[in-house]
């Protein structure tokens, strides 16, 4: 299954599958479980749900999180 990239305000975030989301850009983790990640890149909280999540990457530059994503939802404000 190929990958699927798209831009959001200065993020860059790139699914492959159901099994990993790649966002490049300023991001910092809100919310850290097995199930549930929340991850605030500039004004927008991106929300991934799922099972088995789990970060793979975390640096100045890229976030990726991996495992059996079931849904990747935009929230703006505090969430």
């Amino acid at each position: 299954m190929g990958a699927t990239d798209f831009s959001l305000g200065g993020t860059s975030i790139q699914l492959e599958g159901n099994r990993q989301i790649v966002m490049t850009g300023h991001c910092a983790i809100l919310l850290y479980s097995k199930e549930e990640m929340r991850v605030r890149c500039g004004k927008l909280i991106v929300r991934v749900t799922g099972d088995g999540l789990e970060l793979r990457t975390l640096d100045e530059e890229e976030l990726a999180i991996v495992g059996l994503i079931a849904e990747v939802g935009f929230l703006t404000g505090e969430g």
